[in-house]
This record gives structure tokens, sequence and C-alpha cells, in this order.
């Protein structure tokens, strides 16, 4: 999982402590949450014992948390979204600063794909054109057989 910073470990061990105390207090075994919710009971427990750098990009996690809470009756939108929010306005400011250097990678990649294009063309070209010029002259020279023929025969 990508680092996440302090306040946003703080804010994930607050709810999934909450998710923790509510499932507990409920008496429904993990396995029955893997099932409903269809996560793994690997990423079930990582998540309940703050065992965060198992779990993957925080992207994944407001689904995760969305369908645990759902599942135990809470609501699990309101509860990934205040995990997202904080998460998702600190990885944008992020991308932000790396997106220059993927625009700078972008325009190779263009210009190798037409490069690209273009070969592949001009191969296909060479490869048809001598097919076209020997059909060519096979009826140049039936033409011409044709014209010789009737000129004897005239």
């Amino acid at each position: 999982m990508t680092l996440l910073n302090e306040a946003q470990v703080e804010q994930l061990k607050e709810i999934t402590t909450r998710l923790r105390q509510v499932r507990q207090e409920k008496s429904i075994r993990i396995e029955e949450i893997a099932s409903q919710t269809m996560l793994r009971v690997g990423i079930l427990q990582a998540l309940e014992e703050d065992r965060f750098e198992e779990l993957p990009e925080p992207i994944f996690l407001q689904g995760f948390i969305r369908r645990y809470g759902d599942a135990l009756g809470l609501d699990g939108n309101a509860l990934s979204y205040s995990l997202i929010s904080n998460v998702v306005c600190q990885d944008s400011k992020n991308a932000h600063h790396n997106s220059d250097n993927k625009q700078n990678t972008y325009i190779p990649l263009v210009l190798t794909y037409i490069l690209l294009l273009l070969g592949a063309s001009a191969g296909l070209l060479h490869i048809l054109n001598p097919q076209l010029t020997a059909e060519s002259l096979t009826l140049e020279d039936n033409n011409q057989q044709s014209i010789v023929s009737n000129q004897t025969n005239k």
C-alpha cells in the first residue's frame, strides 16, 4: 500500500476499530462478514488488526470499508467517504506534481506509435507492390499478344 500520512493512518484506525467493535457487539464472525461482502478473511483481519501495509492502495480501502460497514448495518458510504476524502486529497496533490512527468513520456510514445504505423504501412505496400507490378506486366503481355495475334490474322 502507498504510504499514508499520520492523520490518515489515525483516521483509518478509528474506522476499523469502530467496525471491529460493532462486529463483536453483534457477535458476527469475521468469516460471515467475508462471505457476505465477498472480501477475503485476510483483508478483513488486516483491517481490524491495523496491518495496513498488507492492504492494497488507499482507493481500494474505500470499497472495503463501505462493504464492511454495510454488512454490519452501518452507513458504509459515510465511513468510506470520511476516509477517502482525506486520502484522495493527499494523493491528488502528489499526482499533480507527477503529472508533468507523465505528459513528457506521453509525447514520445505517440511519436513511436505513429512511426510504427508508418513503417507497417510502408512494409505492407512494399509487399503488395511487387504483386501489383507482376499482375500489370501480365496484363500488358496479354494485351501485346492479342494485338500481335490480331495483326497476324489480318
